[in-house]
């Protein structure tokens, strides 16, 4: 996927506050999860961190990952001015770099729709979980292509149906596997409309 839209985006990416709004929902929700200070996670596809930032306070480190430096420039910066030293950037694309440090959590939020090989990526997330580590992943439910516009760039899926993510990631050994909807987004184009964000989360078995 190219970087180049995101890097673009990076600088007025915290502005819209619709996006300030899920991420809110998203991360108060991922932090209701047994989350404790002797953890260690990522958070892939971070983006400016607006998910991650609130969620590092409940854990020992976070590794924030995604494969714009740009993204990862303005987080940089707000790591930098509220003092945080709890989390590190990593510029990285799982679909053409290894990463193989074992986690005890993973984050991924509104990012699968984004990857071509989305259920390749699930399966790495649930390989590099320590036993008992947690995944949470966050994106639309299932839509009819109207969610992003027509020039959007790096769209491979128009959402995803979480009762099949909750089977393929059993398979994958993954236990504990719930998801809710958090955050509904309205969008007026021709029409209203309200496009469900749903929050899975699971624990790898032991």
């Amino acid at each position: 996927m190219s970087t180049k839209h995101f890097d673009k985006a990076a600088i007025d990416y915290d502005k819209k506050t619709r996006r300030i709004e899920l991420a809110d929902k998203i991360s108060s929700a991922i932090i209701q999860l047994p989350l404790s200070k002797q953890m260690n996670g990522i958070e892939y596809g971070c983006g400016t961190g607006l998910v991650g930032m609130t969620v590092a306070p409940s854990l020992d480190t976070l590794l924030a990952i995604d494969s714009s430096q740009g993204m990862l420039d303005v987080l940089q910066e707000k790591i930098q001015e509220q003092g945080i030293t709890n989390i590190k950037t990593l510029c990285c694309d799982f679909s053409t770099e290894s990463f193989t440090e074992k986690q005890d959590l993973i984050i991924c939020s509104m990012t699968l729709h984004h990857l071509k090989n989305a259920k390749d990526l699930l399966l790495q997330f649930a390989a590099l979980l320590k036993p008992g580590g947690y995944l949470a992943i966050a994106d639309c439910v299932t839509e009819d292509g109207s969610f992003h516009d027509p020039s959007a760039e790096g769209i491979w899926h128009h959402g995803f149906d979480p009762e099949e993510l909750k089977t393929f990631l059993g398979n994958a050994g993954m236990g504990s596997l719930q998801s809710t909807i958090v955050h509904s987004i309205i969008k007026n184009t021709n029409s209203k409309k309200e496009f469900p964000v749903f929050l899975l989360t699971g624990q790898k078995n032991n």
